[in-house]
């Protein structure tokens, strides 16, 4: 699953869990104060939460009050920055203002930290529901996701798997290619001076040996891909069912080109075998057709998972009485 769709599956969880950070923590008196308020109100929410990156405030008409409060992982200049700058065209600043309640951008790439974030933002106002200002966060995606899944410990040790699978991928692919070698050494002495016409075996040899070295190279490419270089969600039965389906696919393909191997090597040197060779066609055609049902039955069961999950939301979460999909509503008394 990619992030995408990870956070549309989670979104409303990250609103709400994102919002009640923000909501409460600036009120109209700290506007007044000024920019050393403000910035003695939002420094403790970077230091306690290590995936907020950015914070800072703006007016009600979008331009920034004081400079930005940074996080850890910012640079450090970027806290020099920002003030009176006028950001009413963004959308986030668009969404707040006319919110009751806190709003969240889809996942975008900061040019601050060089990774995925989010940006959520709190309208204050006062008792008549009247706009004084913005209190906005940048987050980090992937450390906010981590925390939300409870998945730090997984990540923690992923390295070390990742290492494990790269130390096999690479054992696996020199054994391909050992295999490789002897595949060309007999193919060679198909094309040597000694060889019969009539003797196929070195043919056979030859094709057998290649089909492995091919089914055992595509193997540890499969493993690298799967649990080296791509971003796997272990949660989701549908990132199981790729790698095996990749897996079973690779050993498909390689006992279909023996069992064909099998059928010409029988028909030309002993018949009587080619029985056993049917049954080996008869059995990739078996394996075939179960990793068809198993894929169809496991997206099946996946849909329909998630379209419960989406009618549960629904009903757990009814819309506001405006008919607009908002946080919940921020009042802050002067």
């Amino acid at each position: 699953m990619n992030r995408l769709e990870n956070f549309h599956e989670s979104r409303n969880d990250l609103l709400g869990f994102l919002g009640s950070i923000l909501e409460g923590v600036v009120s109209e008196d700290h506007l007044k104060a000024g920019s050393d308020t403000l910035k003695k109100q939002l420094r403790p929410l970077t230091e306690a939460f290590p995936f907020l990156d950015l914070c800072y405030v703006l007016d009600a008409d979008g331009r920034q009050i004081g400079p930005n409060i940074v996080g850890k992982r910012c640079p450090s200049a970027l806290g020099r920055e920002g003030d009176g700058e006028d950001r009413s065209q963004r959308p986030y600043y668009r969404q707040a203002r006319d919110s009751w309640g806190s709003v969240l951008t889809p996942p975008y790439f900061s040019s601050a930290t060089r990774s995925l974030c989010v940006t959520v933002a709190t309208p204050v106002r006062d008792e008549e529901n009247r706009l004084l200002g913005i209190v906005v966060a940048d987050i980090d995606y992937e450390q906010v996701m981590t925390l939300l899944e409870d998945d730090h410990r997984r990540k923690s040790i992923e390295p070390f798997f990742k290492g494990v699978y790269s130390i096999f991928s690479l054992g696996l692919l020199f054994v391909s290619l050992g295999l490789a070698i002897q595949a060309f050494h007999a193919l060679g002495q198909v094309f040597g001076r000694a060889a019969k016409l009539s003797d196929t075996t070195r043919s056979f040899q030859a094709t057998i040996l290649l089909t492995l070295a091919l089914a055992i190279f595509d193997l540890a490419k499969t493993i690298f891909e799967e649990e080296v270089l791509l971003r796997k969600d272990v949660r989701r039965h549908s990132a199981t069912r790729r790698t095996l389906t990749r897996f079973i696919a690779s050993i498909l393909i390689a006992i279909s080109i023996e069992a064909l191997m099998l059928v010409f090597k029988f028909a030309i040197t002993d018949p009587t075998h080619l029985t056993e060779a049917g049954w080996l066609v008869f059995a990739v055609v078996g394996l075939l057709i179960g990793l068809g049902v198993y894929v169809y039955l496991g997206a099946r069961a996946e849909i329909l998972l998630t379209h419960s999950k989406a009618r549960e939301k629904q009903h757990a979460t009814p819309p506001p009485p405006d008919g607009r999909r908002v946080g919940n509503p921020v009042r802050m008394k002067p």
